[in-house]
């Protein structure tokens, strides 16, 4: 059973920047990077599957989200694979997932389900979808 909740909801809190985010895209300068990068996330892009997956799995740090747009890389099904090579390898990063395959936002409460998007998605719901899947997400301030 999914719960969902909708945009008309605010997270507790938004989530800080210098968040570390994967981006896995066909389109380096589309609105998912550039709307990652306002937001003062700590940005890397991967625009091939495998080497997006290697890094995320071989990170010593540890990215805070893994964000695809999957239709550059075969759609739901492909984020599907992603999704369990990330845990068959007990990944601990959030799961954003960009669509032209998903009708309308969907913000599960589920802390290991991926926040998913349609590809045309207006910029409130993007940074709800961003906020709420790192809701729980530690603040960690560096002096």
């Amino acid at each position: 059973m999914h719960i969902l909740i909708g945009t008309g909801q605010k997270p507790l809190h938004a989530a800080a920047p210098g968040v570390r985010v994967l981006l896995l895209t066909d389109q380096t300068d589309g609105a998912t990077a550039r709307r990652l990068a306002q937001y003062g996330s700590l940005l890397d892009i991967e625009t091939t599957f495998d080497t997006a997956l290697n890094t995320l799995l071989g990170d010593p740090l540890g990215y805070d989200l893994f964000v695809m747009d999957c239709d550059g890389f075969g759609g739901v099904t492909a984020a599907e694979r992603a999704i369990a090579t990330l845990i068959a390898a007990d990944a601990r990063m959030r799961v954003m997932l960009v669509s032209c395959e998903f009708d309308e936002p969907a913000y599960p409460l589920g802390r290991r389900a991926a926040v998913c998007l349609p590809e045309v998605v207006s910029e409130e719901a993007f940074r709800f979808g961003f906020d709420h899947v790192l809701r729980d997400r530690a603040t960690v301030t560096y002096m």
